[in-house]
């Protein structure tokens, strides 16, 4: 990171903050974003992951349902007007879920996370064959032993960790019993028997993994938020130089240790020096406001944000992209807590002196999760990819796997001088 552009993200967190802090909100006269919905027929959508799973070019989603107790695997039709087909797979109490080819057949397979009373992590193996792959009565479900009964499994994230046999796991769930670890993949991965887990740290609430090279040495770390417990912050863990995952990685906090930290987005970086893949870390403290994180010679330095009037009162995720065409860096955020207000709002060069807050997704719903920006229609700009999961009466009968349009032009400004 360039001096110029630290004193930059410093200097523009501190006047976003001014800004906010003198009351500065949603417009009453602006129109949310169209909103489209892939799937609001089951119960709990909860998360969006997204991957090409049949090498169409066209990104497919992944979700899992979780009083629905299913995840489905939405096949995208390449048109944005056309019907998004599903597999489905069951999942009772599941919170997280992703796609890898975990046996190495070319052909992506299902891993969901589970919680409640399920708690264990299972792999539902898509069929060898395009015949039978968007049949769901052709995969195969099975739950890896070890994991069974262990811990309420909330996050996941697939990962070469060793260099041997196939891809590994890197999971982490909440107490009690909470741990943050790998799942080390055997010479077969179908024998699920022999697969082995590995704590690398207690946990009390995962909500985030990102695999990271921290200090620059060309390793991949483990990056992760951790919401409650002893813990509890926005921390990372030092893999070993020596190469030997089995010795113990050194915890390093970042901050909020005496916060809530929930989902955590990567702040781009303006100048790609050395391979850097960002510039600063962001994540909402549940109820107080958004903490951005940024690395001053040795040290981790941070402003707060508060969130803005009229959005929810719980931040859950933020994702940042250029929403406008303005060539700046904007943030798109998300909300629990958003009865009467707005879940998804986006905020136009969120690190300038002068940045507007945008409503994305108006009143309609209340516990919003991970927000995605994707292309969804092919028209050249982002819009916003989400899941929204409870109802105004407080059931799991929410929207559902959703996402919304970007107007190009009408709720999002062309450029903030």
């Amino acid at each position: 990171m360039t001096i110029l552009y630290t004193f930059y993200l410093l200097y523009g967190c501190f006047f976003l903050k001014l800004a906010w802090m003198a009351g500065e909100g949603l417009s009453d006269q602006e129109v949310p974003w169209k909103m489209h919905v892939i799937d609001s027929s089951s119960r709990g959508a909860d998360g969006t992951k997204l991957t090409d799973v049949n090498g169409d070019g066209h990104e497919d989603i992944v979700v899992g349902w979780e009083e629905g107790g299913v995840t489905r695997l939405y096949i995208n039709p390449g048109e944005p007007d056309l019907e998004w087909t599903y597999i489905e797979v069951p999942s009772p109490d599941v919170e997280d879920a992703f796609a890898v080819d975990l046996d190495g057949d070319g052909y992506m397979d299902l891993v969901t996370l589970s919680e409640g009373s399920h708690q264990r992590i299972t792999v539902h193996w898509g069929p060898s064959d395009w015949e039978l792959y968007y049949r769901s009565e052709h995969w195969v479900s099975q739950d890896i032993p070890v994991t069974i009964g262990m811990t309420r499994w909330m996050f996941g994230r697939p990962h070469h960790m060793d260099g041997n046999n196939g891809i590994d796991l890197v999971v982490g769930s909440k107490n009690p019993n909470g741990t943050l670890g790998w799942m080390e993949s055997p010479s077969d991965p179908r024998n699920l028997d022999e697969w082995q887990y590995h704590e690398l740290s207690p946990a009390g609430w995962v909500m985030s993994i990102e695999l990271v090279d921290m200090n620059g040495n060309g390793n991949e770390d483990i990056l992760l938020s951790d919401r409650y417990g002893e813990m509890t912050g926005l921390r990372w863990l030092e893999r070993p130089e020596t190469g030997n995952l089995f010795e113990p990685w050194a915890n390093h906090f970042i901050g909020l240790q005496e916060g809530e930290p929930m989902f955590l987005g990567f702040v781009p970086p303006q100048n790609k020096e050395n391979g850097q893949i960002f510039s600063a870390i962001m994540l909402p403290d549940l109820v107080r406001g958004w903490e951005c994180y940024f690395k001053k010679d040795e040290t981790w330095e941070n402003n707060f944000i508060p969130y803005p009037v009229g959005s929810g009162t719980r931040g859950k995720s933020v994702a940042f992209g250029d929403i406008n065409g303005g060539g700046g860096v904007d943030m798109v955020a998300s909300f629990e807590g958003a009865s009467g207000r707005s879940g998804i709002i986006g905020i136009i060069d969120v690190f300038s002196d002068s940045p507007k807050v945008v409503d994305i997704s108006g009143a309609p719903g209340v516990k919003y999760d991970l927000v995605v920006l994707v292309d969804m229609d092919g028209d050249g700009d982002l819009d916003v990819l989400t899941s929204e999961e409870t109802a105004e009466d407080g059931s799991k009968k929410g929207l559902g796997v959703i996402w919304y349009e970007n107007p190009k032009g009408g709720n999002v400004p062309e450029k903030v001088n």
